[in-house]
């Protein structure tokens, strides 16, 4: 599998595993800090300052937040499968430590030189935990499995190699 495809599905599949953490820890916060999960709030901020959204049901805002949250977890898994073999140790703590950086680019970096109004800056303490809490489970999802794709995955995705049918 290249590079490319290998940190696409690995960032796939590290943001579910965030997703369902995400979920499980916004049960967690206290009532008054319930406002709808950082993805949710930014995809409809984006697609409201971009036009690309005008007047969308429930169903189709909760569609294009997926369609978003995945879409940038593909992308920064790309770009985690870009550099991960060029920096030696083990692949949670290498992904852990992506994980680690990425909330800060985002919360502290781009979504503040965005204009968008849901930068860490203006998160309670308890929220801004919950998203650097995931982002560490979201990148040591995305290292373990970037690392088993490389590793395993040509073998054990390959049909053809099936002992089964070999002759």
């Amino acid at each position: 599998m290249n590079t490319l495809l290998r940190g696409l599905w690995a960032g796939i599949m590290a943001t579910s595993s965030m997703t369902m953490s995400l979920f499980q820890a916004f049960k967690s916060l206290p009532f008054l800090q319930k406002a709808p999960l950082p993805p949710a709030l930014l995809s409809q901020e984006i697609g409201i300052k971009t036009g690309i959204v005008k007047d969308l049901s429930t169903q189709q805002q909760q569609l294009f937040t997926m369609a978003s949250h995945f879409g940038y977890g593909a992308a920064a898994g790309v770009l985690y499968a870009l550099v991960a073999t060029k920096i030696p140790g083990n692949a949670l703590l290498k992904g852990g430590l992506f994980g680690v950086a990425v909330w800060m680019a985002s919360y502290y970096g781009i979504i503040p030189s965005l204009g968008l109004s849901t930068s860490a800056s203006r998160m309670t303490r308890q929220r801004n935990f919950m998203m650097l809490a995931t982002h560490v489970v979201w990148g040591m999802s995305l290292g373990y499995t970037e690392q088993e794709l490389r590793e395993r995955g040509a073998k054990m995705l390959d049909g053809r190699k099936n002992p089964i049918l070999a002759k």
